[in-house]
């Protein structure tokens, strides 16, 4: 009997390390392959919604600056300016005031300039306006550009950096000793019959970029920017750059990610980054800068040792007290260890909802409710996170990683030629006004307020917020004549809202506007967003007329 015992106790427990090592292999491989494919698509959309940010601000401002241009060739006579003073000052007024609306409309605009050709037009000569720190644009005196020489960057690099390279480009940022501040600037040379006419720009506080890349925190990740040539424009330890000829070795490990094919395939690289190895992920942006987002690999597979450790302390308790039962209740035990051992596995690969029967008050039956609550956590835990990812907590519509989801569907619809989709653009009027007035407090009420109209009137799943107060709402299979009466109906709700507001002193207020996708006009969803987007301003600008206010929130 003694000896059968210990045959027993050597088969359990060699059973159980055999489980144990399978059950731990298993585990390992599943929880690897989950972690590192969590890992690719959350840096995938990190990187995503990091570049859309960066594009949308860029894209404004280049936008910005080519409207500038085109109405300098335009309007512009260069024998009235150069000889006729009257024509001189009336040409500049009304340029003023053209620069001052394109600069509110762009948002975030530091400066916006016309300097012509100063040895043909004068050193002083043009339209300087700047940020007096209202969003209000007031003219300043132009900078003497002859009263420096070209190698004087923190004056005059915005000037002639872009005449020598005779093309539209950013200059990389630089402080700028004329109004002190560090900036990145857009500007554009003017040719007139392949002559100079002179350079026109917009100015951004380098700041509205680096909070952007500041805020990826993924894991203790950081980002790169990189300018079209592989300077490195900023990361958090060089906050104002580094070009390429300075780069050490853990820089141009990283700088080999540049290439286009992998900019353009989004995988995934590896480097040491200051002795730690960085999984990395490169995007292009739409002015030719390179994204990268980069996190320690350590990080990503803390999740996986952490499991590991406690699987293995898990399945020690299990062992003790398998050791203690075993003795008086050997017959007992098997059937439901087996019945739990198949379940955790179940669970393990990823079966949620697989059915523990097995029910005691013995160790084995807390045993069994461990696991189901373990699995019942997971599901809720998963739920958890996908409600995070893709639901705004404030209004309860889709935010803007649902959205660019919604975007990546509608664009494979349309390269297969199977989309018909209506696209709405929403704005909130006098946002500023109420949180200036009232409080941020109130601001929050003004964007849930407007967002349960558009719930209405849209419906919850059709409806993203990608921004403070701006939304979009993509609905498939409607078209042109949907808009026109969901716009009755939208109305129709603002205007109820506001008879019985009683929160705010002004009405509500909501800038829209709304295109349906036309195969012979779109190439692409963002023509169709470009064409709503338009709509939208063309509405809010008619608002603040209306308003006699040429402020934008």
């Amino acid at each position: 009997m003694h000896s059968l015992r210990n045959k027993l106790l050597c088969l359990v427990f060699g059973s159980m390390f055999a489980l144990f090592a399978i059950i731990s292999f298993v585990s390992y491989t599943l929880l690897s392959k989950t972690v590192w494919e969590d890992f690719d698509q959350t840096v995938s959309i990190i990187s995503e919604e990091k570049a859309f940010s960066l594009n949308s601000d860029f894209n404004r401002i280049e936008e910005g600056v080519e409207e500038l241009r085109d109405y300098i060739l335009e309007k512009v006579d260069t024998e009235k300016l150069r000889t006729n003073s009257p024509y001189n000052n009336i040409f500049y007024a009304e340029l003023a005031v053209k620069c001052r609306d394109v600069a509110q409309l762009a948002g975030d605009v530091v400066a916006v300039y016309f300097r012509p050709d100063p040895t043909v037009y004068g050193s002083t000569s043009g339209v300087f306006l700047t940020d007096d720190g209202t969003k209000k644009y007031v003219n300043v005196e132009p900078t003497d550009i002859l009263k420096y020489t070209k190698s004087e960057r923190e004056f005059v690099g915005w000037y002639y950096e872009p005449i020598e390279s005779t093309e539209p480009m950013w200059v990389k940022p630089y402080h700028n000793n004329n109004i002190n501040v560090y900036m990145m600037s857009y500007v554009i040379p003017l040719y007139i019959n392949g002559k100079l006419l002179g350079v026109v720009g917009m100015d951004i506080r380098m700041s509205l970029v680096t909070s952007i890349l500041d805020s990826v925190d993924y894991k203790k990740g950081f980002a790169f920017l990189f300018s079209s040539d592989g300077d490195i424009v900023y990361q958090r330890d060089y906050p104002e750059g580094l070009s390429v000829n300075r780069f050490n070795s853990d820089m141009r490990q990283v700088a080999k990610y540049l290439n286009p094919i992998a900019r353009n395939k989004g995988q995934i690289g590896q480097y040491s980054w200051k002795n730690e190895e960085h999984r990395v992920l490169a995007r292009k942006l739409d002015n030719g800068m390179t994204l990268m987002i980069s996190v320690p690999e350590k990080e990503i597979v803390r999740h996986i040792r952490s499991m590991i450790f406690q699987t293995a302390i898990l399945f020690m308790a299990l062992l003790i007290g398998v050791f203690l039962i075993f003795w008086r209740l050997m017959v007992v035990i098997i059937t439901p260890i087996r019945e739990l051992t198949r379940a955790s596995s179940r669970i393990a690969k990823g079966e949620l909802n697989t059915p523990i029967n097995y029910d005691s008050s013995d160790e084995i039956g807390d045993l069994a409710q461990s696991i189901r609550k373990m699995a019942q956590e997971i599901k809720e835990y998963f739920a958890y996170i996908h409600s995070q990812a893709y639901t705004d907590a404030m209004t309860g519509v889709g935010n803007k990683t649902a959205y660019m989801d919604q975007v990546k569907l509608i664009e494979r619809k349309i390269s297969e030629g199977m989309a018909a989709f209506m696209v709405v653009v929403f704005d909130v009027n006098g946002l500023k006004t109420v949180n200036d007035n009232l409080g941020h407090e109130y601001g929050d009420m003004l964007i849930k307020d407007s967002a349960d109209i558009m719930k209405r009137v849209f419906s919850t799943e059709n409806v993203f917020r990608i921004g403070g107060d701006e939304f979009i709402v993509v609905i498939e299979n409607e078209g042109e004549t949907e808009i026109a009466d969901y716009f009755k109906n939208f109305d129709a709700e603002v205007l109820a809202f506001n008879e019985n507001n009683t929160r705010y002193e002004n009405k509500l207020a909501i800038s829209k506007g709304g295109v349906a996708y036309e195969p012979e006009l779109d190439e692409s969803y963002k023509d169709v967003f470009k064409r709503a987007d338009s709509m939208m301003y063309k509405d809010k600008e008619a608002f603040y007329r209306g308003k006699n206010d040429r402020r934008r929130r």
